[in-house]
């Protein structure tokens, strides 16, 4: 068997002309010949990269080499060949960022095209499967935005290193950008393509999807920040999803958004119902940031009425998206596309501005007016610059520290590695911190009483069990007695009922929350509402809830 050379080398000694179509033999010089011939007939038969070094005479000086061979089809090798001499270190470079990742050092651009290409057509005739992975770090644009480019650029190559120690030699990656889904070609970004070739089954790629997540289980130390990294994954599989490089590559794209919004484990296999899921998340997204725009977010308040004195002790700030064809678009479908998307940053900024403004007005026009309270996602609540900006809102606005609360939820807390320091520095901007979603999370109430907690709110999951005697009213009652042995003020949401009312006024619980006295109320129904329930509590001794809401129509109408 003889060798042939074909293709271009961009390369004073490697000239198209004098090596196209041409045996290696009658090229080179026989030593060199000889390893190029056993490259090939390896890389064949392994169907894996191989690389070689050597030299060749140029004006009676030896020009060093790298030779790379990747199979190319059943019976095709592509050898791609650079130039390592120092003499060519402005050459060698060039090559180096169109054959490479200078960044990562991760393999890029044609070369990555080439070997998928490869791997389909190989996977096509020994009737093989492939696994197509999109991995992209969640949330990694605000790294760069608050920590700067550098941080970024770090936090990609221990990605790239923790991807690549968690996979087989054979697995192959390369790093492409958003901006186009038409060629594996690595342009910028933080999204990673990985193809894994002879897949046996959809368990195995599983598996390695796992080794993945888990590889950064561990928070990345840069700095002096402690960065808790965590990757999303698409797949997408050969030949039950595509039978082209571009069509696997869409797919594992799409299941990728699917896992960002509704994967549970942070990753997701394609399916065809997905496209429809992605196109509709695209045309929210897309109208969710025109929303902000546009002015169609509103707030609503939901007040706690405290159970002692019959007042509104807290009035919790509830988002509205109201669209002007589809009405009130539910919150479960705009939270998460929106924390998928990056948008909460940006809305929830508008949430703290706008909560702000309102109950200052309400501070300055009406008496004994209780504290606002706004909930953070996880994505707010990790910032390193929110007890700064919660400061610089509150000095903007003119509303004391004291009258916001921030609700942050139980399983954020134990989620976050941050989380104590983060109260600790909210607390010293002078906000009252109240847990949401209490007894969900699992978390030590003895391990509260060491952060500075204002109140924990029952999860409204126990407050709907205690209509009935059983384990439910135990658990409820064991939670509020706990908690106000340890100083803490124990709220009870999702209240609808009087014989809620009754059961919690009994065990000592503090106030309540939900749809027993009144819908969320917009802005401008709030100052009647609270001037309704003062008159009502200065009246009487206990809380008539029908005497409340009779006054709050009252007024309302008014």
């Amino acid at each position: 068997m003889r060798e042939y050379l074909g293709g271009a080398a961009a390369d004073p000694i490697l000239q198209p002309a004098t090596m196209e179509g041409r045996h290696v033999d009658d090229v080179w010089p026989a030593d060199v010949a000889v390893l190029v011939a056993q490259g090939i007939k390896r890389v064949l038969k392994t169907r894996t990269e191989h690389a070689l070094v050597f030299e060749l005479p140029h004006d009676d000086v030896a020009v060093n080499y790298e030779a790379r061979f990747v199979v190319h089809g059943r019976d095709r090798v592509m050898m791609i060949i650079r130039n390592t001499s120092d003499a060519s270190e402005n050459a060698n470079n060039h090559r180096d960022r169109n054959s490479s990742d200078t960044l990562t050092g991760l393999t890029a651009g044609d070369v990555f095209k080439a070997h998928f290409d490869a791997i389909i057509a190989d996977a096509k005739l020994r009737e093989r499967g492939i696994a197509v992975f999109c991995i992209d770090i969640d949330h990694f644009s605000r790294i760069n935005e608050t920590l700067g480019r550098d941080v970024g650029d770090t936090v990609l190559k221990v990605t790239a290193q923790r991807i690549e120690r968690c996979l087989r030699s054979s697995d192959q990656i390369a790093r492409i950008d958003d901006a186009d889904n038409s060629s594996l070609t690595r342009i910028s970004g933080d999204e990673f393509v990985l193809v894994l070739a002879d897949i046996e089954s959809r368990d195995d790629v599983g598996t390695v999807a796992s080794r993945v997540r888990d590889a950064f289980e561990e928070p990345i130390a840069i700095e002096g920040h402690q960065l808790k990294v965590t990757p999303s994954i698409g797949i997408s599989l050969y030949p039950l999803d595509g039978d082209c490089a571009d069509d696997l590559l869409k797919n594992a794209r799409v299941a990728l958004d699917e896992a960002k919004v509704m994967g549970k484990e942070g990753r997701e296999f394609y399916s065809s119902t997905m496209k429809f899921r992605s196109m509709k998340r695209f045309d929210v997204k897309n109208e969710l940031g025109w929303a902000i725009e546009k002015g169609q977010l509103e707030l609503r308040y939901l007040p706690r009425i405290d159970l002692g004195t019959g007042q509104v002790a807290g009035l919790e700030a509830l988002l509205r998206w109201m669209h002007p064809l589809r009405g009130s678009v539910p919150l479960s479908e705009v939270i998460p596309l929106a924390e998928a998307t990056g948008l909460i940053i940006e809305i929830g900024e508008w949430v703290l501005k706008t909560a702000c403004d309102q109950a200052n007005d309400w501070y300055i026009d009406v008496m004994n007016v209780p504290p606002v309270s706004i909930n953070l996602s996880l994505q707010e609540f990790t910032r390193d610059d929110l007890p700064t900006l919660i400061s610089r809102t509150l000095e903007d606005t003119g509303l004391p520290a004291s009258q916001l609360e921030i609700e942050v939820t139980e399983s954020m807390l134990m989620r976050s590695r941050q989380a104590d320091a983060a109260l600790h520095a909210l607390s010293r901007v002078g906000v009252g911190i109240v847990v949401d979603d209490f007894g969900q999370g699992h978390s030590s109430i003895a391990h509260l009483t060491a952060l500075p907690i204002k109140a924990i709110k029952i999860d409204r999951s126990f407050i709907d069990g205690v209509r009935e005697p059983g384990d439910q009213q135990d658990i409820c009652s064991a939670m509020i007695a706990m908690s106000r042995e340890l100083g803490i003020t124990v709220i009870a949401e999702g209240v609808e009922s009087e014989l809620q009312v009754q059961f919690l006024r009994e065990r000592g619980c503090d106030a309540v929350q939900g749809f027993l006295y009144t819908e969320p109320l917009p802005a401008a129904e709030v100052p009647a509402f609270l001037t309704a329930c003062e008159e009502v509590a200065a009246e009487s001794k206990i809380i008539d809830l029908d005497t409340v809401r009779q006054r709050i129509e009252i007024k309302t109408a008014s």
